[in-house]
């Protein structure tokens, strides 16, 4: 999986915040807040195709006094809520943005 294109990652008043650009200004969904250990895993994917994995063993290595199991439960949540408002993209499809047709509304 991989970060889409077109977000930056600013820190603004000592939160880190994932900002669109371009044409993901639409895509994007709300304001995404995340952590300074997040931001830190941030810096990694933004260069990186990853797995779950690569992320867990990132964290490990930088806090030292956390689980495995910790760790792991915690990333689901972290990349669940990534693919859930459209930064993700896993496996070359895109998660967490969709389109709806709506039919044209004909005057008789």
């Amino acid at each position: 999986m991989k970060l889409k294109d077109g977000l930056i990652l600013r820190e603004v008043a000592g939160q880190y915040v994932i900002v669109p650009t371009g044409k993901r200004v639409q895509e994007v969904l709300g304001i995404n807040y995340i952590t300074k250990p997040a931001a830190y895993l941030w810096d990694y994917m933004k260069d990186h195709e990853f797995e779950k994995e690569d992320l867990i063993r990132l964290t490990l290595e930088r806090y030292t006094d956390a689980t495995r199991e910790q760790v792991s439960a915690d990333l689901d949540q972290f990349l669940k809520g990534l693919a859930e408002h459209g930064i993700l993209e896993i496996e070359g499809q895109m998660y967490g943005s969709f389109t709806m047709r709506v039919p044209k509304k004909t005057h008789e």
